[in-house]
């Protein structure tokens, strides 16, 4: 008996977090074929002429922000240190200056793109975590930018985010 108990604990444990990940809808395409992902059934797609804005189901709530600009080609150095040069004034006029706290700061692979992230919160009363991803992409500069209060609610857009392609 004991063991059919733990052999369901581990069934709901292993298949139970796979079957309650975030419901995603169709693939979004951006316009311009910049990229594509996946977001949860519900959430809206808005483009403009140099943003995707994806806001929750009430279509006012940004959770993820995507801004891209044209950009002439750099060589791989470049782009690290064009990519640093952005972060650095991030850190100093959008995190420090406004008395939030940088969590994190890393080079990353997205979608086998170079890019890297800043976590960071914002200050109190309500902090709220943020990323920010930076990359150059298909002769673009590329920042997407997406947070919460709620961790779980984070976690799920670090789960959309993960889905672009480019």
């Amino acid at each position: 008996m004991k063991i059919r108990v733990l052999l369901i604990i581990i069934f709901n444990l292993v298949f139970g977090s796979v079957c309650l990940g975030p419901v995603y809808a169709l693939e979004h395409v951006q316009k311009d074929g910049i990229f594509s992902m996946n977001a949860p059934e519900g959430w809206r797609w808005f483009e403009t002429a140099r943003e995707t804005v994806i806001t929750y189901p009430d279509g006012k709530t940004v959770a993820i922000d995507i801004q891209w600009l044209p950009s002439r080609k750099l060589a791989q150095a470049q782009i690290k240190d064009t990519i640093k040069q952005g972060n650095d004034k991030m850190i100093k006029e959008g995190i420090q200056a406004h008395n939030g706290t940088l969590i994190d700061d890393k080079e990353i692979r997205l979608n086998g793109v170079y890019a890297t992230q800043l976590d960071f919160t914002t200050s109190p009363p309500n902090p709220i975590h943020v990323t920010y991803i930076s990359l150059f992409n298909k002769g673009y500069a590329i920042t997407v930018t997406y947070g919460s209060e709620d961790e779980k609610i984070h976690s799920v857009m670090d789960d959309v985010v993960a889905t672009i392609k480019f």
